[in-house]
């Protein structure tokens, strides 16, 4: 799955995807430090635009981005942002990229799939819909869906409000995207013990 720190329900905009954090400048030509929050860092190129958090810089086009695998960061700069002063102003501000974007521009093998398709799909179980994912939460490296437990389930069975799954071989059968279903084994055991 394509990760963001920031879940999506928290995001301004749902059209938006968190990709990186813009750091402190590098320098004096501009260039600031990105950590990336994203699986797919070298899709960050030349050219491409993105969108900020920063008011007065809502939209910037890379002019340049080193991934620097020594680091936790990237080096990166825009165009028409050619100074510190000028960098300083994105320093501690969010770069986004679009929905559209992310389809177009990260490959994805097969069974991956981006995060925001992912969120709303129903969680089933032995046909039983134990509930809907409503995050993605990345802790460590797996991926957990934070599920509202169907209303049903909590009622008649005093199940709590919300669970975390884990989103990996052991409990996922299928995920179908296009139906917005996802099938599994040993979650119902999860939600009863959470």
């Amino acid at each position: 799955m394509d990760k963001t720190t920031e879940s999506l329900s928290k995001q301004p905009n749902n059209n938006l995807i968190q990709i990186g954090k813009l750091g402190r400048t590098i320098g004096f030509d501009g260039s600031l430090r990105l950590f990336v929050q994203t699986d797919f860092p070298h899709s960050i190129t030349k050219g491409k635009i993105y969108h900020t958090s920063h008011r007065a810089y809502p939209s910037v086009s890379v002019e340049s981005c080193e991934h620097l695998p020594s680091k936790d960061y990237a080096k990166i700069r825009f165009s028409n942002i050619n100074t510190s002063e000028m960098a300083q102003a994105l320093t501690n501000h969010t770069l986004y990229t679009t929905i559209a974007q992310s389809r177009q521009d990260c490959v994805l093998e097969e069974d991956e799939f981006f995060w925001f398709d992912i969120i709303g799909c129903e969680v089933i179980e032995s046909q039983e819909i134990l509930g809907n994912v409503r995050e993605i939460e990345r802790i460590g490296n797996i991926d957990y869906m934070l599920i509202t437990t169907s209303s049903s389930l909590q009622k008649t069975h005093k199940l709590p409000k919300t669970f975390l799954l884990p989103y990996i071989e052991q409990f996922i059968i299928k995920t179908d995207i296009h139906q917005k279903h996802i099938y599994t084994k040993n979650a119902r055991g999860i939600l009863e013990n959470s």
